[in-house]
């Protein structure tokens, strides 16, 4: 049973349950507005970065998941438990993807088309909330640091060898 309950949201906003499902129809609808304003605050807030700026990338990235990491982790948690934030979430996830297609295309350029989606998949595990978790809140890095091991980690995926060129 999903932790996020009616009487939950309705006592955060200060409202009534009833004005809630007036407004929204469900708990669920309450978390797709809710998803839906994110997404618009994130796209605001993250700053334009241009095509194959690794470093600028990351950083908009890493104070992204500062802003809202926990957030999506709990979001993450919930999500069996709610069909429609799961919905929700793999379109946050083609859009992850989207974005690491705009930012290291230019790097990946000279790959076959399979080999750059091989790198694509490679970056999406090296840029994903859940490693930002595991160096920021279970290892307890500092940001520095866990800057630090995203760019290493996306260098990494982004060497090429003479085979794959």
């Amino acid at each position: 049973m999903s932790a996020v309950t009616l009487e939950d949201i309705a006592r955060e906003a200060g409202l009534t349950v009833r004005t809630i499902l007036r407004r929204f129809g469900s708990r669920d609808g309450v978390l797709e507005s809710a998803f839906v304003q994110l997404r618009q605050d994130i796209d605001a807030a993250r700053p334009a970065t241009p095509p194959g700026g690794i470093e600028a990338a990351l950083s908009a990235l890493l104070e992204h998941y500062e802003a809202i990491g926990d957030l999506n982790i709990r979001a993450l948690e919930e999500e069996d438990q709610l069909p429609s934030l799961q919905a929700l979430l793999e379109i946050a996830r083609g859009v992850h993807r989207g974005w690491l297609r705009h930012i290291f295309g230019p790097h990946l350029a000279v790959l076959s088309p399979a080999e750059r989606e091989q790198r694509i998949t490679a970056l999406y595990a090296a840029t994903d909330v859940y490693l930002w978790k595991l160096l920021r809140r279970d290892l307890q890095l500092s940001r520095k640091e866990t800057a630090a091991t995203f760019l290493r980690l996306v260098h990494g995926v982004l060497e090429t060898r003479r085979e794959d060129a």
